[in-house]
């Protein structure tokens, strides 16, 4: 008796179920990652924010405040989490424009970018921190699908931030309201920048000498002191021709009052016998005129002049 056995079928291993084109672990680690951006964006801002108010920005206002914005605006969306795919895409532009700035401020071989406010961070460093967010987006925007999951809690925070930015906002604007230094010493208004009229400095013990450290050495026989900012080139010429003259007449008592950011002056500019003393950096000081020649005698103030080519106004 033969049997009728049918041959074995060979079909292969099963079929493997078709990979997720977009996983939700890579989701979340762009998302993590572009609300950390949004965090750093929100800092840049707030710190630059602090600058313009303080009064450290002293040109470019419109594109100083557009920039803060900018920052601003593009952190708290990218913390909401909303749109994240044309978040992403933004973010590319956005960062684009940071990085060339940067690159550009570097090239000038500039020591501070001024992405930061008043912390300083080298040019270069801020140009590859950019460089690598960039490549991050790019590799996400080439990644990411338009519909993705949407967090809940994410909103919340986003409208956190934004409550937060406009309460520093209105504190910090208040806060960091003009000053005035007046003739009597006292500084009225705010902690910005602290305006000062010399002129009615005649005949009043000096006022700016509180707001010098060791400024007792100047407040004892005949002195000329001289408010200046070291990056002035008026300034710089003024101190070079009264060094020259000094050569011929040195029983001249001569102060340098150095208003901040302090910063050398060229070498040669100053006469090795004259006295350098720093004004506060507590506040941001601006004199109606650069450099203040100020004549002292027994920390009267005789006579205030600003700076005449070719004249000397020794005592």
């Amino acid at each position: 008796m033969i049997s009728d056995h049918s041959s074995p079928k060979f079909s292969g291993p099963p079929p493997l179920a078709a990979k997720p084109e977009f996983s939700p672990g890579k989701f979340h680690l762009i998302d993590s990652i572009v609300l950390l951006v949004g965090l750093l964006l929100i800092g840049a801002g707030l710190l630059s924010g602090y600058n313009l108010l303080r009064g450290a920005v002293s040109s470019h206002y419109f594109f100083h405040t557009t920039a803060i914005l900018l920052e601003l605006a593009a952190g708290v969306w990218f913390i909401s989490g909303k749109g994240i795919y044309y978040a992403v895409r933004s973010g590319i532009l956005l960062f684009l424009v940071f990085i060339t700035v940067a690159a550009f401020r570097g090239w000038e071989g500039r020591t501070d970018c001024g992405c930061f406010g008043p912390v300083p961070v080298n040019p270069w460093l801020t140009t590859t921190l950019d460089g690598l967010v960039l490549v991050f987006f790019f590799r996400a925007a080439s990644r990411l699908p338009k519909t993705v999951q949407k967090s809940r809690w994410r909103p919340w925070l986003a409208g956190l931030a934004a409550l937060a930015i406009i309460s520093i906002g209105i504190f910090g604007g208040y806060y960091l309201r003009p000053a005035m230094l007046h003739a009597n010493g006292q500084i009225t208004g705010g902690h910005g920048v602290t305006w000062m009229q010399p002129p009615a400095w005649d005949g009043r013990l000096f006022p700016l000498a509180a707001y010098i450290p060791d400024s007792s050495t100047i407040m004892r026989g005949r002195w000329l002191a001289i408010i200046y900012f070291h990056s002035c080139p008026v300034c710089q010429h003024t101190i070079a021709g009264i060094t020259r003259r000094l050569e011929k007449k040195t029983k001249h008592n001569v102060a340098l009052l150095q208003l901040p950011p302090y910063g050398p002056l060229p070498n040669g500019t100053a006469a090795a016998n004259m006295r350098r003393l720093k004004v506060t950096d507590s506040r941001l000081w601006r004199p109606p005129f650069l450099p203040v020649l100020v004549d002292l005698d027994n920390g009267h103030v005789v006579r205030v002049r600003s700076y005449i080519p070719g004249a000397w106004f020794g005592f």
